[in-house]
């Protein structure tokens, strides 16, 4: 059993959390600042995608030397001098680069890669396993980037991965593994193109993550990326259409599927109905999604990257609760979300469905303020479906409304700064 890193532990306690004054940074939110720290630090020539359970590997000692950009990063972060005062020592032989890059791959990968990732390296890959991890991998680095970076900077490093897995799996990976995997890139450009505002090409990529994942045999993965469609006609405002496809996904579920499935399923189900009104029906699915998450067991399964918890199913129901213009019980979800609303985007989207609930209570100018806010992460991050959201939300205002003056001022900005 490797030792504790219990300095580590207590550097990362020391500093206070950026999202709850009073109490300690978490293991999410160190991770968070590491990549943005690296990020900032190489002039955004490196992203990493460090998360908490890589944190929780470098503080139960797993990894004691991590690579040296991690390190810098983690001292600047944590405001310490040395790599000493927390906890890290260098190794007596071997490469700290490659055991970060296998640990987190691992992670990445599920633990059944071990094996793969342990046998990566130079030379040719003879092992068809080999050559499907290694193609894997980038991908979940960009899902685990995605919620921080900027999609018009992702999208085209996705794009060429997926002309690149393409050409792998129709040549030599012609697989149930290797559709699978193509499946979950085309699934991720989707989701980058339903981003950008680009909703023809998101329809298209979501229909072709949903053949592959025909083709690979797996129907946890057709079920996932049907919802996935779904829920992206909901967001379209399609809330009808996304139904039927959540419908679908659920009849694709055989007997054996996992409680993270069905939890995260109902979840979008109840934003659904929210999104139509139906609020007994959106109301039954987040109970059901509340009894299933507290069935869940051990790491999350494939194809999800992060554990579905009850912080999870809370932002589903703060956006479900928005929508039906409940206040009081959308705020509560919200506050029990914000553990895992650490991205920019994602919380600058619950930020949205929070001014939702408040501008149906009579709090428009508070609810115009959180908008302005969520705008901004809109522009800097160049997402579409949060600056979309936000027309959307000013839409349903009065046209003349002296409190939405500041957000009237930055939509019409957005106009005088639009790129060529």
């Amino acid at each position: 059993m490797p030792e504790a890193n219990e300095l580590l532990r207590a550097a990362r306690k020391r500093v206070e959390s950026p999202s709850s004054p009073g109490e300690p940074m978490t293991r999410h939110e160190l991770a968070d600042a590491v990549n943005a720290q690296v990020y900032r630090a190489s002039n955004g020539t490196k992203v990493t995608a460090v998360d908490a359970n890589h944190v929780g590997k470098w503080e139960r000692g797993t990894i004691r030397w991590p690579a040296a950009y991690y390190r810098a990063a983690i001292r600047a972060v944590l405001d310490v001098a040395t790599d000493a005062e927390l906890g890290f020592a260098r190794p007596a032989s071997g490469n700290p680069d490659n055991v970060d890059r296998k640990t987190f791959l691992k992670t990445a990968l599920g633990t059944g890669a071990g094996v793969l990732v342990s046998r990566l390296g130079p030379g040719p890959m003879e092992d068809p396993r080999e050559l499907a991890a290694a193609v894997s991998g980038p991908t979940a680095y960009y899902r685990r980037m995605e919620s921080a970076v900027s999609s018009e900077q992702l999208a085209p490093a996705v794009d060429a991965h997926l002309a690149l897995a393409a050409g792998i799996v129709n040549t030599t990976l012609r697989t149930s593994t290797g559709f699978g995997i193509l499946a979950e890139v085309a699934g991720l450009a989707a989701w980058l193109a339903a981003d950008r505002g680009d909703n023809a090409t998101a329809r298209r990529r979501y229909g072709e993550a949903m053949r592959h994942a025909e083709r690979a045999n797996h129907p946890l993965l057709v079920s996932y990326m049907t919802a996935s469609l779904g829920h992206f006609a909901v967001e379209a405002g399609h809330a009808r259409q996304g139904v039927t496809l959540l419908d679908r996904a659920a009849s694709q579920l055989d007997k054996n599927a996992p409680s993270t499935a069905r939890a995260w399923l109902a979840s979008l189900h109840a934003v659904a109905h929210a999104s139509l009104g139906d609020k007994t029906a959106a109301l039954a699915a987040l109970r059901a999604a509340e009894r299933l998450t507290s069935r869940q067991r051990g790491e999350p399964q494939w194809p999800w990257v992060f554990a579905f918890d009850r912080a999870k199913v809370a932002r589903y129901q703060a956006g479900a609760l928005g929508r039906l213009g409940d206040l009081r019980a959308a705020t509560t979800a919200y506050d029990a979300a914000l553990s895992t609303l650490t991205g920019p985007k994602p919380r600058a989207l619950a930020q949205l469905d929070q001014a939702r609930a408040m501008a149906a209570a009579g709090r428009v100018a508070d609810a115009c303020h959180l908008t302005a806010e969520a705008l901004q992460v809109g522009r800097d991050y160049g997402s579409e479906r949060i600056i979309a959201r936000v027309r959307d939300f000013r839409a349903g205002l009065p046209t003349r409304t002296t409190m939405a003056r500041d957000l009237d001022d930055a939509l019409a900005a957005l106009y005088e700064t639009e790129k060529p």
